[in-house]
């Protein structure tokens, strides 16, 4: 009797796994290309209380590749690599005078993020989809560009990565873990996407040089935002 109950557990737990096999099988997979324009804005603290920062958003750009995996048709996984430009600059105050110079900063980054979604069908092959997940990146390089607060906009100070723009005793840490929600919008291949990325660097200069003469032992701290407007065409890699 334990021996035929056995081999009846036996069966069933085979047949969870190739129906398991087979819906995976069977579920879209899809890889194409995805890429779009993106506003940036940050927001710098420091211990420092008259030291202030007046944010300016920044426009850029992502561009690469993305997959997406269908478990069903309700729910599903993607994830992208992504070159994405931000821009952002900022005019600065020291005791509430402002200062006469503001920098303009531009950072290059491989993004990686991975999404879980789920998807709404409306009517004629129509799909709204929400997702959520975590986003790996990392800067390739940029710059800090600071320029006098006139009209004529001199610069009168530059910094790239070769001088310690990132790094342990650079301005921001190179690379960091973000959160990132959306919606896409999809249609048969064709996909948009709005989302909204949340990022955490932490600069570890004390003092600023071309911009403000903060107390010393100061440590000035960073947090990124960027809003994604995404067109993705992904092709099916069942055909």
């Amino acid at each position: 009797m334990c021996e035929k109950a056995g081999m009846n557990v036996y069966k069933i737990l085979i047949a969870i796994v190739i129906t398991a096999v087979f819906s995976v099988s069977a579920s879209a997979q899809k890889l194409g290309f995805i890429g779009g324009p993106s506003m940036s804005h940050s927001t710098m603290w420091c211990a420092d209380e008259d030291a202030g920062f007046k944010p300016i958003p920044g426009a850029g750009f992502h561009v690469g590749a993305l997959f997406e995996w269908d478990i069903t048709n309700r729910w599903g996984w993607d994830a992208a690599a992504t070159y994405e430009m931000r821009s952002s600059a900022f005019n600065l105050s020291y005791a509430g005078v402002d200062t006469s110079t503001y920098f303009n900063r531009q950072l290059f980054y491989l993004n990686v993020p991975v999404h879980v979604y789920v998807n709404f069908p409306v009517q004629n092959k129509y799909v709204i989809s929400a997702f959520i997940g975590p986003v790996f990146t990392c800067a390739l390089h940029g710059r800090d560009i600071a320029w006098q607060n006139t009209d004529m906009r001199r610069p009168v100070m530059y910094e790239n990565e070769a001088e310690g723009l990132f790094g342990k005793d650079g301005r921001i840490v190179r690379c960091e873990i973000a959160a990132e929600v959306g919606m896409a919008f999809k249609y048969r291949n064709f996909q948009g996407r709005l989302s909204y990325q949340y990022s955490l660097n932490n600069a570890t200069r004390n003092d600023y040089l071309y911009t403000l003469p903060m107390s010393s032992g100061t440590n000035t701290y960073l947090t990124q935002g960027t809003l994604k407007l995404s067109f993705a065409y992904l092709f099916d890699l069942r055909k």
